[in-house]
């Protein structure tokens, strides 16, 4: 039997997940400011902490529910939809950072 990728309930949480993200950058600028020393790109920084608190949250709450990681089509799927929603974590870092 193949995989078809995210089930409905999974695919929800994960989209929950990314507009809750998107909706409060505080806490991925409040890291990023603490832990880039002055040197380097904090928007950047910030960026990535966001994405990999996204999907670090989503497995961990995958393989606790489902026991068992994401497999080949579980994982492409989280990753296509990451990619789809780059833009609006962006754009909400670069929000929260032109409100400092």
């Amino acid at each position: 039997m193949a995989s078809v990728g995210l089930q409905g309930a999974d695919r929800k949480e994960l989209e929950t997940l990314v507009k809750a993200a998107g909706r409060d950058a505080s806490v991925p600028v409040g890291l990023a400011r603490r832990m880039v020393p002055g040197q380097g790109d904090i928007e950047d920084f910030a960026y990535g902490l966001a994405v990999g608190m996204v999907i670090g949250s989503f497995t961990s709450s995958f393989q606790a529910r489902n026991g068992r990681p994401l497999d080949r089509d579980e994982n492409a799927e989280l990753l296509t939809t990451m990619m789809n929603k780059m833009p609006l974590l962006r754009r909400a870092i670069m929000k929260h950072l032109e409100g400092r």
